[in-house]
């Protein structure tokens, strides 16, 4: 499944950066996450309230208030990125997550088509909401 999204906001770079620089910050961002529990190497399991199997996320690439990529393994594999771009007062945000369940074999389209995909883009339009929230409350 690949998700894209393409959203202004009325923050810096670096507000929006603050959310993304590690799996931790993501629990801030996204009421659907739970509990970070460090790995090795840099991994970090994510828990997910309603979904029975955490994400296991690293942060593979790190641009200060520029770009943020990550990878899952476990039983998520994929991977993701935002792109910050300054534009007028506010940021542009763009990026993706390509993100499947392993071992469901050919069931694996038809659950992403009938309810991850659903999920998933609910919590990242949670998380800009949250961020547009944000702004506004600064004023």
């Amino acid at each position: 499944m690949l998700l894209r999204f393409h959203e202004e906001l009325p923050l810096s770079a670096a507000d929006v950066y603050a959310y993304f620089r590690t799996p931790e910050d993501w629990v801030r961002l996204y009421g659907a996450f739970g509990d970070v529990e460090a790995l090795d190497d840099g991994w970090r399991v994510v828990r997910l309230r309603g979904f029975p199997f955490p994400l296991v996320a690293k942060i593979t690439l790190d641009q200060p208030n520029q770009r943020v990529r990550w990878s899952f393994r476990g039983f998520w594999e994929g991977e993701g990125e935002v792109e910050l771009e300054p534009k007028g007062d506010g940021v542009v945000v763009d990026g993706y997550e390509r993100i499947r369940p392993r071992g469901l074999g050919l069931l694996a389209p038809l659950a992403e088509r009938l309810y991850l995909e659903k999920r998933f883009r609910a919590i990242w339009a949670l998380g800009f909401r949250r961020l547009r929230r944000r702004a506004t409350a600064r004023g």
